[in-house]
């Protein structure tokens, strides 16, 4: 077996359920599952996360394998709500990951699963628009964990890469390298909730980052603007079709 999955760590997990009347007027249940496709080339790998996944939460887990042209047509069957992948075993980076699946499938996220300690890997899954980043060595419990924050609208940061990821995140606010003032894509996505009506701590928690730096993006942009009040923000956004 591939070291880097030697240990799943399977634990049982309560299932999420949902209470409801049938046609005949009896109480009946059902789980809320969420649809994850599990990609790996080796079909051993994504068939023991898949079981695993269904064993331990509320998902409906498919695997994939082989080449990564299976991707396509396995979505548009299961359309799939999370997709779980490795992206050092992908030719695409997660840029093009993300356009492709976004494109196909708007509401589908991806989910880094990394190989334990790769940092780099890590910052090239957040940067590229996947929804989180979770270490191989961690087992399943952090994937299921991952797994239940996207589910939730949030972004996820395995410890191991946690203090890295904010420490980038703070290092890309600071300056204006180019004196150009145009807002960067990150202060545009802060910016765009703040005129939303999201406080910085739910902003932070959609990014996986700490509220101190949304604020530090919030003000980094507004100085760049000249916009001082919350009104100002709500009104830009108004005037540059941001909230359509």
């Amino acid at each position: 077996m591939d070291g880097r999955h030697r240990d799943l760590g399977w634990t049982w997990c309560a299932v999420r359920l949902t209470w409801r009347f049938d046609r005949g007027g009896a109480l009946s249940f059902s789980p809320i599952l969420t649809r994850v496709l599990v990609y790996d080339p080796n079909p051993f790998l994504a068939n023991s996360i898949c079981n695993g996944l269904e064993l331990c939460g509320p998902f409906t887990a498919k695997s994939c394998s082989g080449d990564v042209s299976n991707l396509t047509g396995v979505c548009s069957t299961f359309r799939p709500n999370i997709i779980v992948l490795d992206p050092a075993r992908v030719p695409l980076s997660p840029e093009q990951l993300t356009s492709q699946v976004t494109r196909d499938l708007p509401n589908c996220e991806i989910l880094g699963y990394v190989a334990d300690g790769d940092r780099t890997e890590a910052e090239r899954c957040l940067a590229g628009g996947f929804v989180g980043a979770v270490s191989q060595g961690r087992g399943l419990e952090a994937l299921i964990e991952a797994l239940e924050a996207a589910k939730l609208g949030g972004i996820y940061v395995d410890q191991c890469f946690a203090r890295f990821a904010e420490r980038r995140a703070l290092e890309l606010v600071k300056g204006d390298p180019d004196g150009s003032g145009r807002l960067s894509e990150r202060e545009r996505y802060v910016m765009e909730h703040v005129a939303r009506g999201f406080s910085n701590k739910e902003i932070a928690g959609k990014l996986g980052l700490s509220p101190k730096t949304i604020e530090t993006y919030r003000s980094r942009a507004a100085g760049k603007l000249g916009l001082r009040r919350k009104t100002d923000i709500v009104q830009y956004a108004l005037r540059n079709n941001w909230l359509g």
